[in-house]
């Protein structure tokens, strides 16, 4: 994978001004059809599209389709800095190889598909970490969300005054249902916050696609043997009621259509309906030439205040996901 440079957000701002004209009045017929989403990431910087470490990605395998169709999802974690005790427990299980051939064992429309190790009663390896529920909190994703977030109106208020574009501020345009006191972007994660006594605490918001460790009552949280992945934006609620440690960037359509459970909350009635897992391991362990190679739109470039507004400009953060594209290694 090819690594730019990354320069201070700041230094962008004349250059990424001058590229995002789609919307200035100046420049545009009062008639010309608004850019769609695809146009609005064709315009993006190049110097905005930063790539995403191939040590923060598992490949997640299960059986061909009936009609020989490959399924593969490809999963992003969140970065050690921006996590704690449950993503460390996610990278080691996928390093020993611990989910092959466990089970999908629930899948329930529009919310969860859920595997691992409860219905075959596979012992978790010795090693894992015992997470406290503080840790679903992470103030390094507030200082994150903060400074890209400072960076952004910045740039925006640049563009709107210098080069006579009319961007419109993220929370002019997306409204938030979800119980977080405020939201932003931070390095391409949607981050939340709230207040737990009397401090203010931050959170990655579960939002669709997320990955999200299974567990029993508090103060148990799970030790991530147990998965699931969010299909639908009803899983909100899960907010700092259960732990996020990542999401599939690719391939979701593999896990959430599936065969629907047959019994109550989505699980399947019989273990015969199961779903098998060839594998899940770090992408880092295929060859070089194999690795695959992703980047994000950074979360402080106006481009992706216009790709929400493309796409309606409304709903709350969740709504539009942060582009994410392949390339070429």
């Amino acid at each position: 994978m090819k690594h730019r440079s990354r320069s201070a957000p700041f230094a962008f701002f004349a250059m990424a001004a001058a590229c995002f004209s789609l919307v200035s009045p100046a420049l545009a017929q009062e008639e010309a059809p608004a850019p769609t989403p695809s146009e609005v990431l064709a315009s993006a910087p190049a110097e905005h599209w930063l790539p995403i470490p191939v040590g923060d990605l598992l490949i997640l395998t299960l059986p061909d389709a009936a009609d020989g169709t490959k399924r593969q999802a490809v999963i992003q974690l969140l970065p050690a800095g921006l996590s704690g005790g449950h993503v460390r427990n996610v990278r080691a299980l996928a390093r020993n190889h611990w989910w092959d051939g466990t089970k999908i064992y629930r899948v329930a429309k529009d919310f969860v598909t859920q595997f691992g190790g409860n219905p075959d009663g596979k012992a978790p390896p010795k090693a894992l970490e015992t997470v406290p529920e503080s840790e679903y909190y992470n103030a390094a994703l507030g200082a994150k969300r903060d400074t890209d977030m400072a960076a952004l109106k910045a740039a925006v208020e640049y563009s709107n005054q210098y080069q006579g574009t009319a961007i419109r501020p993220l929370m002019k345009m997306i409204y938030e249902n979800g119980g977080a006191q405020t939201v932003g972007f931070g390095g391409g994660w949607p981050i939340g916050s709230k207040t737990v006594d009397g401090e203010i605490k931050f959170y990655p918001l579960t939002c669709r696609g997320s990955l999200s460790p299974a567990h029993y009552d508090p103060p148990d949280t799970g030790s991530g043997t147990e998965m699931s992945i969010i299909t639908g934006e009803a899983a909100r609620s899960l907010d700092t009621t259960f732990g996020m440690v990542g999401r599939v960037i690719d391939g979701l359509e593999h896990l959430q259509n599936l065969p629907l459970g047959t019994d109550s909350g989505g699980f399947y009635a019989d273990k015969s309906q199961h779903i098998p897992i060839e594998s899940i391991r770090p992408a880092s362990e295929l060859p070089l030439a194999e690795q695959p190679a992703y980047e994000y739109l950074a979360s402080y470039s106006p481009a992706l205040l216009q790709y929400i507004e493309a796409h309606g400009g409304y709903g709350n953060i969740c709504t539009v996901p942060v582009p994410i594209r392949k390339v070429s290694n």
